[in-house]
């Protein structure tokens, strides 16, 4: 195999998920393990997706679906209503109201998704195990973040014209997403689990080929 194959087809993917293991594996960590105080606003808005002081309300999750309940809907709910609205809750609920407010199906449970998928995915990307499934995750999330957070921005301004925050946002946002797509389209590269797995059975193959070739040989 030439250098350049080598490249790109072993080295830079392994580079890659380094990269992507630096970014996702402290924001996942900071979702799911640390805590934000959230506004009385933003509160209420948590409670009516099924996110409360007392933990997650199945109940209010499944009977809301895409975004939060009507008022009459509310109104009738008395097991919900008697629950607090969680003034400090983990930081992975900031997902779950932006996932709210672009009106996705249960923005409780998307909150959790993209917390699981940051954290168990870039430390599984870290390892090389199940490398395309997860770095196809990640793409989807950041494909998705683009859209709720800097598409709006992007589609208003143009992509000229908006601030140098917002458009450093969008440019981290598609790169990210772009590294991941190399993973999914590429692979993990050297020093993985899947690359591990995939050259497992052509060894015992021929190890087991030149088994019975040895041993037909001996029956000669």
């Amino acid at each position: 195999m030439a250098f350049r194959e080598t490249y790109a087809f072993k080295f830079l993917p392994f580079i890659v998920r380094l990269v992507l293991c630096a970014v996702f594996l402290p924001a996942g960590w900071h979702k799911i393990m640390n805590t934000t105080e959230f506004s009385l606003v933003d509160a209420n808005r948590l409670l009516a997706v099924g996110v409360s002081a007392e933990g997650l309300d199945w109940q209010r999750i499944q009977t809301t679906g895409f975004g939060s309940k009507s008022s009459e809907a509310q109104s009738t709910d008395s097991q919900s209503a008697a629950k607090t609205p969680p003034r400090s809750a983990r930081s992975l609920y900031k997902v779950s109201l932006i996932a709210e407010s672009a009106g996705l199906p249960y923005p409780a449970i998307a909150g959790w998704l993209v917390g699981l998928i940051e954290l168990g995915g870039s430390i599984l990307l870290l390892m090389g195990a199940f490398s395309r499934i997860f770095a196809f995750g990640i793409a989807c999330d950041m494909a998705a973040t683009f859209w709720m957070t800097s598409w709006a921005t992007v589609a208003e301004s143009g992509w000229w014209t908006i601030q140098e925050a917002s458009r450093n946002q969008a440019i981290a946002q598609v790169a990210l997403f772009l590294l991941a797509v190399n993973i999914v389209l590429i692979g993990p590269g050297f020093l993985s689990v899947d690359a591990m797995m995939s050259t497992a059975p052509k060894k015992s193959k021929s190890g087991g080929a030149s088994g019975e070739k040895t041993a037909r040989n001996e029956s000669k």
